[in-house]
């Protein structure tokens, strides 16, 4: 990601939560892939979207971004992904780490890896299972996962991997900028590893997601001796939205359907179903169908239909003087 993820989602700093997620939501509807077929562009802004908004859609690791940005820690282009060079502030490193995981912006972290993880709205609600790449940790197969040989006391921490900067209640503790924290340094670092003594390889990962999962929630998968963070970013959906248990939608009807009654056909997470549209619908109508919504707790939910009137414009001659007779009416 190229840009400060407040300026990918068009928000200030100081937005709340919900004018962030209502950015996210509508950034998302208008550069899914699914609205913009072969469209290359579009796909690498879904996906600059998706990663601003793993950031500040959480607000522990907004705040921790944000703490980041308080340094002046400039940023740089790792990996493909965005991060803050440690300049200066020697607990950057350790911010971003909480951020990113230990594969951004540092060493990676032993044994974990921190993955971002897409799942589309209907396997968010009933769950179902999702297939994505992930850099796992492993350790280095050139040097054992040594990171080198002539293993050496590191002198600025004098072996404890951490230093304090700062006097009385300003005083702060922060990992040795010169062994990394591990309190020793290599005489000779190994290139593949460049001294960290863990390298990351491209595997597929399937990833089963429970029913009921929210935008945010974080899925610990094992892979191979590791254990994956996932963190889950729901995919809007262009017709459903979700409160809880419950799957709310619109529909559109014309006036004379409304004021008659009819049925129509209405898309579910399980398929599409017959509704009856009663006589005499009002405008703003909502019409529950039990048993349609998400899964939490293994308990379902249910779908909202909220009715929408269409009042016709671009009249025929022949129709306004039905509608002229049924005011005259009182209709």
């Amino acid at each position: 990601m190229n840009r400060d993820p407040y300026s990918t989602l068009g928000v200030s700093a100081s937005a709340g939560q919900d004018e962030i997620r209502q950015a996210y939501r509508k950034l998302a509807k208008k550069y899914h892939p699914d609205a913009n077929p072969g469209d290359g562009k579009a796909e690498e802004r879904f996906k600059e979207v998706q990663e601003a908004y793993d950031i500040l859609g959480d607000p522990e690791k907004r705040r921790r971004y944000d703490e980041a940005g308080k340094y002046g820690g400039p940023f740089f282009h790792q990996g493909g992904r965005e991060t803050v060079f440690e300049g200066g502030f020697g607990g950057l490193d350790d911010i971003l780490g909480g951020i990113f995981g230990g594969a951004f912006g540092g060493k990676p972290r032993p044994g974990r890896a921190v993955i971002d993880l897409a799942v589309p709205f209907a396997v968010a609600a009933r769950g179902g299972t999702v297939e994505t790449s992930a850099d796992i940790p492993e350790e280095c197969r050139v040097c054992g996962g040594t990171g080198g040989s002539g293993r050496e006391t590191c002198t600025p921490c004098g072996g404890s991997g951490r230093v304090n900067s700062g006097h009385g209640l300003f005083s702060t503790s922060h990992a040795c900028r010169n062994c990394g924290g591990r309190g020793y340094t290599l005489r000779d670092v190994c290139g593949v590893c460049q001294g960290s003594g863990r390298t990351a390889s491209r595997q597929r990962v399937t990833v089963t997601v429970p029913p009921g999962v929210e935008d945010g929630s974080v899925l610990r998968v094992p892979v191979g001796g590791v254990n994956v963070q996932a963190s889950v970013r729901v995919i809007p959906d262009r017709f459903f939205r979700r409160e809880g248990r419950d799957i709310h939608c619109d529909v559109s009807i014309t006036a004379p359907q409304a004021t008659l009654g009819t049925r129509i056909m209405v898309r579910t997470l399980d398929g599409k179903v017959r509704l009856k549209i009663p006589e005499g619908t009002q405008p703003g109508t909502v019409i529950r169908i039990r048993g349609k919504g998400a899964v939490r707790h293994g308990v379902r939910g249910d779908q909202l239909v909220h009715v929408k009137v269409r009042i016709p414009v671009g009249l025929s001659p022949g129709e306004r003087e039905l509608w002229e007779t049924l005011r005259k009416t009182g209709g």
